[in-house]
């Protein structure tokens, strides 16, 4: 099957400067990051086959939830990123009818094409699904379609339409990826509010009774992103790769203190721009990520179980305490991330014992710069 002979189909390459056009050059390339030798080519031609399949079912499905009765004339598949799991797309419905309204809907196809990938995708499906049944906001996507052609995954969300990665940039600001209006810059308040919502949405899918938790999230891997309007910040979270306790024990307390102690950790790694060094964050933007910690587990009310007495606990903790609190959690850290963390690990445990014991009497970042920067 030739795609681009298919008038029903559009391919596209999204880029921060617009999309690109695919070319049959553009076919023959292998994907990024993608170890199976898959081409752009194979790629496109893989999610076309699963758009077809039983009569074309997933767009019906789609279509279904939004109230349409007859499936898109057209679709537009875009090539948005390519990870070490996933190669994710966008798909955009299109209709020949004329409403006026310029009604395009876009949803996520997040495709799996390594037999690790298609592994972790068929788990994140079914822990999105159970999360997104407990939880009351919907900052995290929500599964609509799952389907495996024997050699890709696929799953199917909505897209978080107007949200878009941010990243540290070389002057340590943070750069919002804006494919709409191009490359914008966060001013340090809005830093702070994306760090505080991305803290209140790790604990809010936390299980205070055992521990389980998102991991590993990387800020590298665009793992949260942002919209930015006239009403102000909104963060959400893309991807669960893996859901459950960072480490064996029985003491809830442990694999509490250990969500802490990787999730502050993690707050403050990034790359460059999303694709350079390794960077270290300020503190500033961790204790903001705690402040949200804290707000969530005022949240959580009687829910919060053992979380609120680990919560209470947390300013009492020496940096001496933190730091060997660590030793079972840098196993989890990429090389290249504890060539970061390492020499900075004692510095950061002093600075996490400082913001532990300002973040609990803080709500925002914003409104209290002197707790949370």
């Amino acid at each position: 099957m030739n795609i681009l002979d298919l008038p029903e189909i559009i391919c596209l390459v999204a880029s921060p400067g617009g999309d690109l056009p695919v070319t049959p050059e553009t076919m023959n390339v292998v994907l990024d990051g993608c170890d199976q030798g898959t081409t752009y080519g194979d790629y496109f031609a893989a999610i076309a086959r699963m758009l077809a399949r039983d009569d074309r079912a997933v767009p019906r499905l789609l279509a279904g939830s939004l109230d349409r009765s007859t499936p898109p004339d057209k679709m537009v598949i875009r090539a948005e990123k390519h990870g070490a799991l996933y190669h994710p797309a966008s798909l955009e419905l299109v209709w020949d009818i004329d409403t006026g309204d310029d009604f395009r809907p876009r949803f996520a196809v997040l495709t799996a094409i390594s037999p690790r990938g298609r592994e972790a995708l068929h788990r994140e499906a079914l822990v999105l699904d159970s999360l997104g049944q407990s939880l009351s906001e919907a900052f995290l996507p929500r599964p609509l379609a799952f389907r495996d052609d024997e050699v890709v995954n696929f799953l199917v969300v909505p897209w978080f339409s107007g949200f878009h990665e941010f990243h540290v940039a070389v002057d340590g600001g943070f750069s919002l990826w804006d494919h709409d209006q191009g490359i914008r810059r966060l001013d340090p308040e809005q830093a702070r509010e994306v760090f505080f919502q991305a803290g209140r949405i790790l604990t809010l899918c936390l299980v205070p009774a055992t521990g389980a938790c998102v991991h590993p999230w990387s800020h590298a891997a665009g793992d949260f992103i942002v919209r930015w309007d006239d009403n102000g910040v909104q963060v959400r979270l893309t991807t669960i790769r893996e859901y459950g306790p960072l480490i064996e024990t029985d003491n809830p307390l442990s694999a509490l203190l250990a969500f802490v102690l990787d999730f502050a950790l993690r707050m403050r790694l990034d790359r460059v721009e999303g694709v350079g060094e390794w960077a270290w964050l300020d503190q500033k933007l961790m204790q903001a990520a705690l402040c949200g910690f804290y707000a969530a587990v005022g949240e959580r009310g009687a829910n919060a179980g053992p979380l609120r007495g680990l919560a209470e606990l947390l300013p009492s903790f020496s940096a001496e305490e933190l730091w060997e609190g660590h030793e079972p959690l840098l196993g989890l850290f990429s090389r290249a991330e504890l060539e970061i963390i390492l020499p900075r690990l004692e510095a950061h445990c002093r600075e996490l014992v400082a913001a532990m014991r300002f973040a609990p009497t803080s709500t925002r970042p914003a409104a209290f710069p002197d707790h949370c920067g």
